[in-house]
């Protein structure tokens, strides 16, 4: 019995040493406090001490102390960082060696919360001097990302004083900073002179850039600092462009290679080792597509830029045998089973003829038609075009000479009309000579003007002879339509008209470089992203014109309905 009642006291004196939560009563809002009588003194000067405490006035937890505890000048060790009771311990490696006559700073995050509701303490930091003195000057600012223009969380802002370039990769920072939801940061007790910024995205949390596989941004100079605080401009983080490098090989059927690129690979130059050789080329994203044909099947090789390329003789013959002409959006089966153009198995398609799908367009421009091989020639005499059931002639068919899968359809389109276009077998021929073989059709049907709505676009601020890209996004990913032209005057007007009644975003890209898309920038050749000038615009309602302005030098946008 004495043992039991023995027991019974340990365990209550045990439960009621363990910090628990209390049940009820009203929310507690309250961070938690240092309390100064209980801590080690903070801004202190000729520091040897090599740990320190902070005794909280209440319950406390420590949470992702290795990512949220932030040291700055950074430090070579990894400190040791503990709790116990209500008391913070921060303690510093016994080789790590502080540098002299200098300021840090130890910032917690939101490493410590209260027990109750979790409420971090607010702007919990420890500052000491190794030297005589307290820097007291700080650096702030924001970083957002360079295409969306969205302020970014937890970039590292990072403060340099030697200039070399390769100091972000080689070396860890004097200063640094985390950025906050909003994207903003703040370096304080940061001493009077010159620096390098760099803001690196930082995933691996080493405090150095990792190259293409981290995300980068820097000013265009180095900044001085040598008053009260110094505001540093925007900082644009971005993802480098990784290094052009073939990433994969399609050339098991004849006729067709496909090269997945590390990049776009618009700049890459092709040579084919085979004289007498037809061959055209076309970039699909980050893909090189290549068509060829020769009477003869034999081994060459393409090369393309530093690549090369071995294509083994395949049978053209065969390959006739199965090739057919379809559209791009419908697998039909043809003969072998064959229903595309990459070469790779695929599962059967459904047989016999299929219904026509049918396409809504846009009424102030041509419909275009995709196609699973490039076309070289169209007979209108196999074309036929009914427009409600009648029978029509006005109209135009042509291969679009950028891209060549592209068969369009001009005709002067009419509000609510169904509009069905027969091609008859013999109407396309493509580029291997083959025809198609079956009748294709495909309706295109055209929404009642009372249907859609009008914009009308000024875009002011420009910059005579800039080339710009000017888009226009459905919500704000798909793309509309897209127009590439170069600034005449500082104010230009775009009209849109009769577009379907959804929300668009409208994007304009300063295109520096002229290649007609968004680049980002080069770190070491000290090269800034292309600006993006983005504008959501309230949703187009139907029969309804929206006059929306831009103006590029403020970035801002204004707009009124009519």
């Amino acid at each position: 019995m004495k043992k039991l009642v023995f027991a019974l006291v340990v365990f209550g004196l045990a439960a009621c040493a363990r910090p628990i939560a209390p049940e009820g009563g009203p929310k507690d809002n309250i961070p938690p406090k240092v309390v100064p009588e209980k801590s080690t003194p903070n801004l202190r000067t000729r520091f040897t001490e090599r740990s320190f405490n902070l005794t909280f006035d209440e319950w406390v937890t420590l949470q992702d102390a290795g990512t949220q505890v932030l040291v700055s000048p950074p430090l070579a060790k990894r400190p040791e960082i503990t709790l116990k009771g209500r008391t913070v311990t921060f303690k510093f490696d016994s080789d790590e060696t502080l540098r002299p006559n200098t300021t840090y700073t130890i910032n917690f995050g939101t490493a410590v919360k209260d027990l109750h509701e979790g409420n971090p303490a607010k702007d919990l930091r420890f500052v000491f001097s190794t030297g005589d003195v307290i820097d007291s000057l700080s650096v702030t600012g924001i970083v957002v990302d360079a295409f969306s223009g969205e302020p970014q969380e937890n970039i590292s802002v990072q403060l340099y004083d030697a200039f070399d370039d390769s100091i972000a990769i080689k070396e860890r920072p004097y200063y640094v900073a985390r950025s906050d939801k909003s994207g903003q940061y703040s370096i304080p007790n940061v001493r009077a002179g010159r620096f390098k910024v760099v803001a690196i995205e930082d995933a691996d949390q080493n405090m150095k850039w990792d190259g293409i596989n981290e995300r980068i941004g820097f000013p265009d100079s180095l900044i001085r600092i040598n008053d009260s605080l110094s505001t540093i401009a925007g900082i644009r983080v971005f993802k480098p462009v990784p290094p052009l490098r073939l990433l994969a090989k399609n050339v098991g059927q004849y006729g067709f290679i496909s090269l997945g690129y590390s990049r776009p690979p618009d700049t890459v130059p092709v040579q084919v080792s085979l004289p007498n050789l037809r061959w055209y080329r076309e970039t699909d994203q980050d893909s090189l597509l290549i068509w060829y044909d020769r009477p003869d099947s034999v081994a060459w090789e393409l090369i393309a830029g530093p690549d090369t390329v071995a294509v083994r003789a395949l049978s053209r013959t065969a390959f006739l045998a199965t090739n057919s002409i379809n559209f791009a959006d419908e697998r039909r089966a043809a003969p072998g089973g064959r229903t595309g153009r990459q070469g790779a198995p695929q599962a059967p398609a459904p047989t016999g003829p299929l219904p026509p799908r049918t396409v809504t367009v846009r009424p102030t421009q041509p419909a275009e038609i995709l196609f699973n091989t490039l076309l070289t020639q169209v007979d209108t005499a196999h074309c036929l075009l009914d427009v409600d059931s009648v029978a029509s002639r006005l109209f135009e068919l042509t291969i679009d000479t950028s891209k060549r899968r592209v068969l369009q359809l001009a005709i002067n389109w009419r509000p609510e009309a169904k509009n069905t276009l027969t091609l008859l077998p013999g109407a396309l021929t493509d580029f291997y000579g083959t025809s198609n073989a079956d009748t294709l059709r495909r309706i295109f049907a055209v929404p009642a003007e009372k249907q859609l709505g009008n914009l009308s676009l000024t875009l002011e601020g420009l910059t005579p002879g800039m080339a710009y890209v000017l888009q226009l996004l459905r919500g704000g990913t798909t793309l509309e339509t897209e127009q590439k032209f170069v600034a005449d005057s500082t104010s230009m007007r775009f009209p849109f008209e009769k577009l379907d009644p959804v929300a668009y975003t409208l994007q304009l890209v300063e295109d520096h470089n002229g290649n007609g898309r968004w680049d980002p920038g080069d770190y070491f050749a000290r090269r800034q992203p292309e600006h993006v000038f983005t504008q959501k615009l309230e949703a187009l309602r139907a029969n309804w014109e929206v006059e929306a302005t831009l103006n590029v030098a403020t970035g801002r946008g204004r707009r009124r309905g009519e």
